[in-house]
């Protein structure tokens, strides 16, 4: 709530930057992964996009560790991230209980309620999809799935 003081130019451009890296180091590692798979029977993917299910299923080389690899990746980004947006969430919480007015509470728990229905949705999906090793998932549940997180 105090988003004037803190958020500085310089504290901007780290933030940015620090997302950028990481995101590029992270996807970088995966790339290497992937490039390793042979690819040696159908080359059609039955998904919306290329995501790493089906692309690990075609592969004829053995995707094990690259399903632990991502699934620990995944993990790290998607848990991280959730965990940041919940210590925020509480921290909104907090301020929210102080404030004085009544209609000033029901205002912002609503606001609050509706930006926490779309995380739950968001983080959800893509718990199922991708924090977990998944090569016993159907192609099928992982599409349906895939489908409600990009909708």
């Amino acid at each position: 709530l105090h988003y004037a003081a803190i958020m500085k130019q310089q504290l901007c451009t780290r933030l940015v930057g620090a997302g950028w890296v990481i995101g590029f180091t992270l996807s970088s590692y995966h790339l290497v992964l992937l490039s390793k798979l042979t690819f040696c029977g159908p080359n059609k993917i039955q998904h919306f996009f290329c995501d790493n299910s089906p692309l690990f299923k075609l592969s004829c080389s053995d995707a094990s560790l690259l399903w632990k690899a991502d699934s620990i990746l995944i993990s790290f980004v998607v848990l991280g991230s959730l965990c940041l947006i919940l210590v925020s969430y509480m921290c909104i919480f907090h301020c929210i209980l102080h404030m004085p007015a009544a209609s000033g509470r029901k205002k912002a728990f609503a606001t609050c309620s509706s930006h926490l229905t779309a995380l739950a949705i968001v983080y959800g999906s893509c718990i199922v999809l991708y924090a977990q090793p998944s090569e016993e998932v159907s192609l099928e549940t992982n599409r349906i799935v895939a489908l409600l997180n990009t909708v």
